[in-house]
C-alpha cells in the first residue's frame, strides 16, 4: 500500500555569518587560535592573521576587501548576495603571515586543521624592509605591499565566483572565464608556462586552478586600470596594460569583466591604495649634497664648497639618509671634533658608509648631536653639522 508523505528540508542557519561590512573591529577572542591570534570579518570572509602580523597591515588587508565586495551604482544585488551567501556556506578564510614562508620553518601550530576546516586559497604576506626593498623607491616600495593584498585578495574572492557561478568553472573549459583564458593564451597576451610544470606532475586540477586564478587576477586588475601604478613590467607573463587595451585586444576577457565583475566587485580605487602607509617598510628618506673643492677665500689651501658657500654649516634632519658626493681627491669624513683627526679626534662612523666618491650618513635619533666635516687627507677644509628633529 502506497502513502503520501512530504518531507521539509530546513537550512540551519545557526552557524551562518551575516553578511555586514566591516567596522573596523579587530577580534582577538582565540577563535582561530593558535594558528592567529586576531581576526575580522567582512562579508562573510574571515581575515586571520598571525601574531607576528601588525594590526595595522590586518586592518589595511580588511579595509580593501570591504571595499571591493560594497555595493555601487552598478551593482548586482542577486549575484552579489548569492556569492556572499557561498562566502558563509564554504567557510571562506583568507590568511595573513608576515615576510614570507621562509619565516615560518617549523610551520606555524594549529595552521593544518584551519587549512582543513575552511576555505583558503593563498597568504597575504606583510613586507618589511629588507636588501631588496631598500633598493626601491617608497612609491615602488608601496606599491608591491598594495598589489600583494590585491592579488591575493582577488584570488580568495574569485574562488568564490568558481563556487558559485557556472560562468566562472576553472574545471570546465568550456566555461566563459576558460573560453576568456584560452584567446588570452592562443593571442600571446597571458603565458601559462611556468605553470605548465604543475600539469606535468599529472596534477590537472591544480594547473586549471591557478592559470584560471592568476588569469583573471589579471585581467580585474587592468580592467581597474591599476595594473600599471601596482605590478608595472610583467612580461612575461601578462602583455595587456590597460582597461582600453583589455577591450580592444581580448574581447572575451573584457566582456567578462564588465558582465560579470562589475555588479558584484568594485574598484578599490588608486586614490584609495595610494593613501595607504605601511610602517614596516618606511624607507629612509634619502637627499644627495653634491661637495665641491675651491681655493680658499680666507687663507691657503682648498676648502670644500656645498651650495656655493666655502666651509658650508649644515643642518641635518632626523630620520633622513644624506649621500655626499665629493672628489677622491679629498675624502669627507664625519667627527666629533673640529677637523675630525687634524684636531685631535676620531672619525665618527656610526650609521656612516663610505666608498669612492662618496659618503653616506643614516641620520637617527641616536647621531651624535653636532658633528663636523672633514677631509681625511687635508686639514680645515670642512665644517659644522647640526642634528635637528
Amino acid at each position: 500500500m502506497l502513502r503520501e508523505f512530504t518531507v521539509t528540508v530546513t537550512n540551519d542557519t545557526s552557524d551562518d555569518r551575516v553578511d555586514s561590512a566591516w567596522d573596523g573591529t579587530i577580534i582577538k577572542d582565540g577563535t582561530y587560535s593558535p594558528a592567529f591570534d586576531k581576526h575580522a570579518i567582512v562579508h562573510n570572509i574571515v581575515v586571520a592573521a598571525f601574531p607576528d602580523v601588525s594590526d595595522e597591515f590586518l586592518t589595511h588587508a580588511t579595509n580593501i576587501l570591504d571595499r571591493m565586495l560594497q555595493k555601487d551604482a552598478v551593482t548586482d544585488d542577486t549575484r552579489r548576495d548569492l556569492l556572499l551567501s557561498n562566502f558563509s556556506r564554504y567557510k571562506f578564510l583568507q590568511r595573513i603571515g608576515s615576510i614570507g614562508p621562509d619565516n615560518y620553518p617549523d610551520g606555524n601550530p594549529g595552521l593544518d586543521a584551519i587549512n582543513n576546516e575552511y576555505e583558503v586559497v593563498d597568504f597575504i604576506w606583510e613586507i618589511e624592509l629588507n636588501d631588496e626593498i631598500r633598493g626601491k623607491t617608497q612609491v615602488q616600495a608601496n606599491a608591491q605591499q598594495i598589489n600583494e593584498i590585491v592579488e591575493h585578495l582577488l584570488h580568495t574572492v574569485t574562488n568564490g565566483f568558481n563556487k558559485t557561478f557556472n560562468s566562472w568553472d576553472y574545471q570546465n573549459q568550456s566555461s566563459a572565464l576558460n573560453l576568456a583564458m584560452a584567446e588570452a593564451i592562443d593571442g600571446n597576451y597571458y603565458d601559462v608556462q611556468s605553470y605548465e610544470e604543475i600539469r606535468d606532475k599529472g596534477d590537472l586540477e591544480g594547473y586549471k586552478n591557478i592559470t584560471a586564478q592568476e588569469f583573471i587576477y589579471w585581467v580585474i586588475l587592468t580592467g581597474w586600470d591599476l595594473k600599471t601604478p601596482y605590478k608595472p613590467n610583467t612580461a612575461p607573463e601578462w602583455y595587456v596594460e590597460n582597461s582600453e587595451e583589455l577591450q580592444t585586444k581580448l574581447p572575451l576577457a573584457y566582456e567578462l569583466f564588465i558582465n560579470e565583475v562589475n555588479g558584484v566587485l568594485v574598484n578599490p580605487t588608486k586614490e584609495y591604495l595610494d593613501g595607504l602607509t605601511f610602517s614596516k617598510i618606511i624607507l629612509p628618506i634619502r637627499e644627495t649634497v653634491q661637495v665641491s673643492i675651491e681655493a680658499n677665500n680666507s687663507g691657503s689651501g682648498n676648502v670644500y664648497v656645498i651650495d656655493g658657500v666655502q666651509n658650508k654649516s649644515l643642518t641635518l634632519k632626523i630620520g633622513t639618509t644624506y649621500e655626499f658626493d665629493h672628489s677622491t681627491s679629498h675624502p669627507l669624513r664625519f667627527s666629533t671634533t673640529s677637523d675630525g683627526t687634524h684636531g685631535g679626534g676620531a672619525e665618527y662612523t656610526t650609521g656612516v658608509t663610505t666608498s669612492s666618491g662618496s659618503t653616506v650618513i643614516e641620520v637617527t635619533a641616536n647621531t651624535a648631536n653636532t658633528l663636523y666635516y672633514y677631509c681625511s687627507l687635508h686639514s680645515g677644509m670642512g665644517g659644522t653639522i647640526t642634528i635637528s628633529d
